[in-house]
């Protein structure tokens, strides 16, 4: 599989977010979320936990290798209880950017189709209807710009499901440009172009609306 050049290892500056209890990055393209995801090599989890001197900070939820943008960091058990319980019950919105190759009929739409992964090959299948091993899946989909032969969108997942966007894009006939196992390759694109820009929710201990962006770090011709 291809992936994205291993980025500089400056941590502090991929900070996005910080206060007592969070701490929110942008990742780039190429580092793990977290050790253990099918891979050896520099993971979130670890420089965060370097960074703030540390050994109990987790990540709250991950976005694959090969895809950028913001990932939210627990820096204590409490916080990550509280903040599961969010992500459990959808009250943590998630908005990505993504590149597709094909021109959806509407501006806007929801994608329904269960997934199943398989841990052996780390590969997820769609289907349109129930079946053993095949879990629910919900994705938000709408129109930005209409680029000829490519779509930009911007993507809502409901669900959690690995692998969510990508399989539901390519799902619809919508395949992310620059994603080797789902997607259509591109010349000159490294990467998929798939991007977690916007993470926003209500914070458990100050009770205020915390809204975290990571600037898209692509853009259609």
């Amino acid at each position: 599989m291809t992936r994205a050049p291993a980025p500089k290892l400056d941590f502090a500056k991929w900070i996005v977010f910080e206060d007592a209890w969070l701490l929110a990055v942008d990742k780039p393209a190429g580092v793990l979320s977290q050790g253990g995801e099918g891979g050896e090599g520099i993971n979130v989890v670890d420089l965060a936990r370097a960074y703030l001197k540390k050994p109990s900070v987790g990540v709250l939820h991950r976005i694959d290798r090969n895809v950028s943008g913001v990932v939210l960091i627990a820096k204590d058990h409490g916080i990550a209880s509280a903040m599961t319980k969010l992500f459990a019950t959808g009250a943590v919105e998630r908005v990505y950017r993504a590149i597709v190759k094909g021109s959806p009929k509407e501006d806007a739409f929801t994608i329904d189709a269960f997934l199943k992964k398989d841990e052996r090959t780390n590969e997820v299948k769609a289907r349109s209807t129930e079946a053993p091993g095949f879990r629910s899946a919900k994705t938000e989909v709408r129109v930005l710009r209409r680029l000829g032969e490519k779509t930009e969108l911007e993507v809502r997942p409901i669900t959690g499901r690995s692998h969510q966007i990508r399989v539901h894009l390519a799902f619809v006939k919508l395949p992310i440009i620059g994603d080797p196992k789902y997607g259509v390759l591109d010349k000159g694109t490294n990467r998929p172009l798939l991007h977690a820009e916007r993470v926003s929710f209500v914070h458990p201990r100050t009770r205020k609306r915390v809204t975290i962006e990571a600037p898209v770090p692509f853009s259609g011709p």
